[in-house]
């Protein structure tokens, strides 16, 4: 009851067609702002990501090349004649060493790697350090852990990396506690570990350094293996970070997440399982935009509500003349198109749609009587072609009777004839099949050719080639038996006797007859026949491919070496009957 009400409501088509407006305009219209806003928002967001993950990746590749340049120069100084000298053969002089070394180091951090965040310092076995910094204490090997120390003077490992490195303090002025540093094993003349190379970087200083450096003002921050803070440029007790940086050890791959104010970032570092994390807030790029989306919303909705009243009135104006043109439709099938909507109360639109109604109805009115006599001109033309498949019909019968009193006197050549003609007469008068299959039209050929053998007494050779699968391959009807007619009457009759060729084959999806005889004819002399027997020949059959296959299908005249060749071409078309062992469906290679 209550559905029928709710429908009963919306009846007219002023109720519809506001509903409609409400549905289709006035909802997706809203559902739009909403959007669009959201994607004005999310579009900020991914600029932000993608702007935040190309800063990752260049402080990624800024670390990991810092730290393959440490390595190498690692290496070099395992060959550096000053090092190798200064442990194989100590000098006597320690200013003089300490001055070498200095030059040594000054040399590496000028050429080598010129970044202010990288300390160098040589620990001898003897217990003497040469660092290139001012240390704000004394190093010693043994402040090294025990089972690391012991990696290193065993000869176990001649390279070790120990990140968050707080062994030592590097300079007074340093503010950092967490280093990574690597340890190199350098060897004398005897092959014994006779000191350790430590080039630590100061990734504290260097993550702030190049955060200043970056357009976009953000938080860094370096985690280790377990997850645990290890440098950073912001407050790392921010309870989101905590659980975003654990979220970073269940999962892969570059990811971020917004809680809160806050986007967050992070790459990982595969070579020292390390993640670099990056925390942007959001207040910098939206500012206000909250209260600029509530204000675009309350005035959308403010718009809407007065659309709603003006288009509520507009349909009123429109559904009163609509209600006249109702009626007038309801009388043109009662009155059978004889009736007729005054224009004089109608304006703008709604008059072009009357009028247009009007001759509507008027040529709707013409159309009935031409149709009605397109159908009487069918019925006469179906009785003319009934009455003309009379004659034919009966000169297959007299045939037939020929044919039988030929046989009853024992004439086997003229009954031979009759049952030759027959089988050109049957195919003929069947109307429903334009294509046959080759076989079938080679039967039809062979059919003629033996009519025109008793003629000529077999003055002439027929030859077929074409490969076995063709023989299923769809041919137009009657299309060889004018090119073999053309190539008796005007090549081989005048020469007394020849041979004629007939050869079938398929190229790039296409399927060629060719009739080549080497009796000579003339394109020329052929065409005064086509038009005496009323196009029956080489005209005929163009004109039925054009009908068939437009411009696919072509009919060529070439001189060959001994006579005239005339070529069919058109899609290649297969119909194997499924009883021969072929596939049941029509397979067309190209069309």
């Amino acid at each position: 009851m209550l559905n029928k009400l709710w429908l009963g409501g919306f009846s007219s088509l002023r109720n519809r067609l506001f509903l409609v407006f409400l549905l289709f305009i006035l909802i997706p219209y809203s559902l739009l702002q909403f959007y669009s806003v959201s994607r004005i928002q999310q579009s900020f967001v991914d600029q932000v990501v993608h702007q935040n993950t190309e800063q990752l990746e260049q402080l990624k590749f800024i670390f990991e090349d810092m730290r393959s340049t440490v390595f190498r120069i690692a290496v070099r100084l395992e060959r550096e004649p000053v090092v190798l000298g200064l442990l194989n053969d100590p000098p006597q002089d320690e200013a003089e060493t300490t001055r070498q070394m200095e030059a040594l180091w000054t040399d590496i951090k000028s050429k080598a790697l010129t970044s202010p965040y990288i300390y160098y310092s040589l620990l001898t076995r003897d217990g003497r350090e040469y660092p290139s910094y001012r240390p704000g204490k004394p190093s010693d090997l043994t402040w090294l852990p025990n089972d690391k120390l012991q990696a290193i003077r065993s000869g176990k490992t001649d390279y070790l990396w120990i990140p968050g490195d707080e062994l030592i303090q590097l300079t007074e002025e340093s503010r950092s506690t967490h280093y990574l540093s690597l340890y190199s094993l350098i060897r004398d003349n005897r092959k014994e570990p006779a000191a350790v190379v430590r080039i630590s970087i100061d990734f504290q200083a260097w993550l702030s350094a190049m955060a200043k450096s970056f357009p976009i003002t953000q938080d860094f921050y370096l985690l280790n293996e377990q997850g645990i803070v290890i440098g950073g440029t912001g407050d790392s007790s921010d309870p989101a970070l905590a659980a975003y940086r654990y979220r970073t050890l269940e999962t892969e791959g570059n990811s971020h997440q917004i809680t809160g104010s806050f986007l967050y970032n992070r790459l990982p570092i595969p070579t020292m399982q390390w993640t670099m994390m990056s925390r942007f807030p959001l207040r910098l790029l939206f500012g206000d935009v909250e209260a600029v989306k509530r204000q675009m919303i309350t005035t959308a909705l403010l718009f809407t509500l007065l659309f709603v009243i003006i288009t509520f009135l507009l349909l009123s104006t429109i559904t009163r003349p609509l209600a006249l043109l109702q009626k007038k439709m309801q009388n043109v099938v009662r009155q059978q198109l004889k009736t007729h909507l005054p224009t004089g109360s109608f304006r703008g639109e709604l008059l072009a749609v009357a009028q247009a109604f009007n001759q509507m109805v008027s040529d709707l009115s013409g159309l009935l009587q031409k149709l009605k006599a397109e159908e009487r001109q069918k019925e006469a033309v179906r009785y003319h072609m009934l009455l003309s498949q009379m004659n034919p019909h009966f000169l297959l019968n007299t045939l037939n009777v020929v044919k039988w009193n030929a046989l009853s006197k024992g004439d086997e050549d003229t009954a031979g004839i009759c049952v030759s003609l027959g089988t050109l007469l049957e195919t003929s008068l069947n109307e429903e099949t334009d294509l046959i299959h080759l076989r079938t039209e080679r039967g039809l050929t062979e059919a003629y050719v033996s009519i025109q053998a008793f003629r000529y007494e077999q003055a002439f050779d027929i030859q077929w080639e074409y490969e076995s699968r063709l023989e299923y391959a769809l041919v137009p009807k009657l299309s060889l038996q004018p090119l073999v007619e053309n190539a008796i009457f005007h090549g081989l009759a005048p020469k007394g006797g020849g041979k004629i060729r007939i050869r079938a084959y398929a190229e790039r999806n296409r399927c060629f007859l060719e009739v080549e005889d080497n009796g000579g004819w003339k394109e020329a002399s052929s065409g005064t026949a086509i038009r005496k027997r009323k196009g029956i020949g080489l005209k005929n059959v163009k004109e039925r491919l054009g009908l068939m296959f437009k411009e696919e299908g072509t009919l060529t005249i070439e001189p060959s070496a001994d006579g005239t060749k005339v070529i069919l071409g058109f899609p290649l078309l297969l119909s194997t009957p499924y009883t021969e062992g072929g596939d049941p469906h029509v397979e067309r290679s190209a069309r």
